[in-house]
């Protein structure tokens, strides 16, 4: 699902910093987030397990 919504650009310009576009770079700062504060779930773990096998992919 799709919204529109207004941002600073500034805050958008953080956000493409983390990601290719807006959505994928709010998740990645939403995870470093939770892994500063030391919380790990199963989510992590599966978006580490993900990332680590794409990285295998581009080799």
């Amino acid at each position: 699902m799709s919204q529109v919504i207004r941002i600073q650009e500034d805050a958008r310009d953080i956000a493409l910093k983390y990601g290719p576009n807006i959505s994928e770079g709010i998740r990645v700062m939403e995870r470093t987030i939770r892994r500063q504060k030391g919380s790990i779930d199963i989510e992590d773990i599966r978006t580490v397990i993900r990332e680590e096998l794409e990285s295998f992919g581009r080799y």
